[in-house]
């Protein structure tokens, strides 16, 4: 690329939301010209980009910034880590797969928010639809897509039925013991291009500047999708943003935004670890008896199970009668231990992932200085409200009954092992029986997001229904920084839809 460029769109960031507009606008009728800019490199040529649990092989690898969050008080004093893509790719480099859409009541409370019923469970099912090649016993074709681009496979129905974990029985019944039931183009690509801020003339979005000082001019419009993180910054550099921000860094103000960078949220959580009585009957990875291939083409997990609170806690918290029944937290049965400090994979321990939902906590995003190559301050905020607490806590619980106190995995499991390293000493067992004071201090000294992060450029404060920027022309924002609340699910299954549904949106502005 020559120092000057044009091109009709700008596409900033190529992640999994980046990646598909610029896609879809390219092979739209019109053919427009767009560019697509990537401040990671291309991976597909790293054979540990495509391996099994490539999510725990490039941590903190060069494919990850591993930014680092302010101190939180709510969590010891803890700094923690977020695990971002930096390639082409972004996020979907570094997750493990998961395919798991909120519940219907979440995009429903979305659109009434934003008072567009697009946004809808409704409205989003077209869009479910063209994303998935969904494959499982018994597909509701009102539900599901069958010719998407994302192959998408339920554990059992993978691998001709042959990818049987050891314990989905068990963990099954256990479930059932407490309660709970099954519920039936012209396009140019440039990498290792981080951009430093989109330009203006009488604001409208012209352009934008690149780290190294080059510029590229839009015709038509810049497109935003740098993550929960790079976005908030590229529009705080770009003018943008918090007035007290922008004057704090000497960055001329565009547009006086203030909600740019608040609103993070993210699916906060916490992993247990349980030593399984016998080793030698298999049940976790790492045991000599993990002989069948279908075991290992993906994540080795079972039965993801979403709860709400029992009634006296929504009373206490004045959920209304008719949210009460709104799943508010999820546990899935791991059988390795992911990371977990001082457990080691070795066929002695299976995992637990016990995790806020819909968090009502809120966190920020900032910058440091103007300068591209300084990272975000973020300040997540985590495990701060009241509602939160009494939720992960009442979750952590349940999680302990399955494991330890239910006919299924009682005799299975012998306990739960606390992790152990640097700033982890002191820590005892849980048992089904721990008070909330233990749960809650274990959930404070080791409790960490699941990078689901979204909200800081949020739909209805930040963006409008179709992701344009208020306040300015020509600059739309379409990643996980446009959600405005947080979602039931895993984000992926909910972030391709929503990018089909915005470059629909901008194909018809064109």
């Amino acid at each position: 690329m020559t120092s000057a460029a044009t091109a009709d769109y700008i596409v900033v960031g190529g992640g999994l939301t980046g990646c598909l507009i610029a896609s879809r606008l390219s092979q739209s009728p019109k053919t427009p010209v767009v560019i697509l800019l990537e401040a990671g490199s291309d991976p597909s040529g790293n054979t540990a980009a495509t391996g099994f649990l490539t999510g725990l092989s490039l941590l903190g690898s060069e494919f990850d910034y591993r930014y680092q969050s302010e101190p939180v008080a709510n969590t010891a004093n803890r700094v923690h880590h977020f695990n971002l893509g930096k390639a082409l790719g972004g996020g979907s480099l570094l997750n493990y797969g998961g395919w798991l859409r909120a519940d219907s009541a979440d995009y429903d409370e979305w659109a009434e928010i934003v008072g567009d019923k697009r946004w809808s469970w409704e409205g989003f099912k077209p869009w479910f639809r063209k994303t998935e090649h969904f494959y499982a016993l018994d597909a509701d074709a009102d539900e599901h897509g069958f010719d998407g681009p994302m192959y998408v496979t339920s554990v059992s129905a993978a691998e001709s039925g042959e990818r049987k974990y050891p314990l989905r029985e068990p963990v099954r019944q256990g479930w059932s013991e407490l309660g709970v039931l099954p519920n039936l183009e012209k396009r140019h690509v440039l990498t290792n291009t981080a951009v430093n801020k989109v330009t203006f003339t009488d604001g409208v979005a012209n352009g934008v500047v690149l780290h190294d000082g080059r510029k590229i001019a839009a015709r038509k419009e810049v497109i935003i999708c740098a993550g929960a993180y790079g976005t908030p910054q590229i529009l705080m550099r770009s003018g943008v943003g918090p007035s007290s921000i922008l004057n704090e860094h000497g960055i001329s103000i565009v547009h006086e935004a203030p909600s740019v960078g608040s609103n993070l949220h993210d699916h906060f959580a916490i992993y247990l670890a349980f030593r399984v009585r016998d080793p030698s009957l298999g049940y976790a990875m790492g045991n000599e008896a993990w002989q069948n291939p279908a075991l290992f083409k993906g994540l080795p997990w079972d039965w993801v199970v979403s709860g709400p609170l029992p009634a006296e806690l929504a009373k206490k918290h004045n959920i209304e009668a008719d949210q009460q029944g709104r799943n508010l937290y999820e546990v899935i049965t791991l059988y390795v231990p992911p990371g977990i400090p001082g457990i080691p994979i070795d066929g002695t321990h299976i995992a637990t992932s016990t995790m806020l939902l819909l968090p009502t906590s809120r966190g920020k995003v900032s910058i440091r200085s103007s300068n591209v190559a300084d990272p975000p301050r973020i300040e997540p905020n985590y495990f701060d409200t009241p509602l939160d607490r009494d939720t992960l806590i009442h979750a952590t619980r349940q999680t302990l009954q399955l494991l330890l106190a239910t006919g299924s995995m009682g005799p299975i499991i012998e306990s739960e092992s606390p992790p152990s390293g640097e700033g982890l000493d002191g820590l005892e067992p849980l048992t089904a029986d721990s008070s909330d004071g233990a749960i809650e201090e274990r959930i404070r000294r080791t409790g960490m997001q699941h990078h689901h992060s979204g909200g800081t450029a949020a739909m209805g404060k930040v963006v409008d229904v179709e992701g344009r920027v208020m306040g300015v022309k020509r600059l739309r924002c379409a990643d996980a920084s446009i959600l405005p609340i947080p979602l039931g699910g895993h984000p992926q299954a909910t972030l391709y839809p929503m990018a089909e549904q915005l470059a629909s949106m901008i194909i018809g502005d064109m």
